[in-house]
């Protein structure tokens, strides 16, 4: 935490030279409790060759100083992903190039797990509950490969989950890894493992949250907040339009506390009723990641908070699939 310095020599031996250090002056904001948005005011990317009309279920981290995105595509009939080119600004997210994957990875999620030195890439729809591949080179959307199970057990379906478990987010702690996702039936749940055994197959699932299905969808998503010895859990909520709620705990397999602030559609976390300019292009703010570090504590800063999200033109009215979900992207205002 302190700045290089040199200092000259004025001969080849030399006593009584005195050094003074000064700390690196850094700024740290406190665990955010008001919720206000800056829209970027357009889509950021939208749906680019390979006959997709939607790229959604955004995940993103800061790779080498740029933003590494990765999403889930769908054409005219099928799911897919696809991961894109890495890209320093938002201005510049419309000409990345978007990478079809060969094999598809729905809702995807990307960590660095720096124990093993190895990215983690987790999805949903695979031969298991949810999976994950494997990388040396996260740039490289065909490069990964191996893998294995994330989830086997299904509790969510005697909670009346229609599609068993969805949307699954991991992130450890310094012991310990946990999964949480959520059910598309007003409940999040989470299992854990011990951290040396990541990345393995996730046990011991419970509800940790429950409420109507409007009020806990799904697109869950989990951070550390950095310098709050807290953690941020957000979740896609159904209203008039798509919005997220906020919760807060002390520690990953702890209570989780609805912040009070971000409760509802008309009080959210994020959506349309507490961005400052909110966009013409889409009415709802939906499955997306914030801004945060590659690796696997998903560290955000308070000081600097960016959510990606998924858009689409509110005058669609076709099957949901179809809906031609777009790229973008929040800047927080804080109070």
């Amino acid at each position: 935490g302190y700045n290089d310095t040199t200092y000259t020599m004025t001969s080849a031996s030399q006593t009584g030279i005195a050094v003074a250090m000064s700390p690196v002056v850094t700024t740290s904001c406190p665990f955010p409790t008001t919720f206000k948005w800056k829209d970027y005011g357009s889509a950021v990317a939208s749906p680019v060759g390979n006959g997709w009309v939607s790229i959604k279920d955004f995940t993103n981290v800061m790779y080498n100083g740029q933003h590494l995105v990765y999403a889930s595509t769908h054409d005219a009939s099928n799911y897919g992903s696809m991961g894109m080119t890495p890209f320093t600004n938002w201005s510049d997210a419309a000409k990345a190039t978007q990478n079809k994957m060969n094999v598809s990875v729905v809702a995807p999620e990307l960590m660095y797990f720096t124990p093993k030195k190895q990215w983690i890439l987790s999805y949903q729809w695979g031969s298991a509950k949810f999976n994950y591949m494997t990388s040396s080179d996260p740039t490289k959307a065909n490069g990964w490969g191996g893998g294995g199970s994330l989830l086997n057990e299904d509790v969510a379906k005697a909670d009346g989950a229609e599609y068993g478990p969805i949307d699954q987010v991991p992130i450890c702690d310094a012991t310990t890894c946990y999964l949480f996702y959520a059910g598309d039936n007003g409940h999040i749940y989470r299992a854990s493992m011990p951290i040396g055994n990541f990345p393995g197959v996730f046990t011991g699932s419970k509800s940790i949250l429950q409420d109507t299905k409007a009020n806990l969808f799904e697109a869950v998503e989990v951070y550390t907040v950095k310098g709050t010895g807290k953690y941020l859990m957000i979740v896609e909520c159904m209203g008039s339009a798509r919005y997220f709620r906020a919760f807060s705990a002390t520690s990953l397999g702890g209570t989780w506390t609805p912040i009070s602030n971000a409760t509802g559609e008309n009080t959210p976390f994020a959506g349309r009723k507490n961005i400052s300019n909110p966009p013409s292009w889409t009415n709802d703010i939906s499955h997306g990641d914030l801004v945060r570090s590659a690796d696997e504590t998903r560290t955000v800063d308070p000081c600097n908070l960016q959510l990606l999200y998924q858009g689409y033109a509110a005058s669609f009215t076709g099957a949901y699939d179809l809906k031609p979900y777009k790229l973008g992207v929040l800047t927080f205002e804080g109070k």
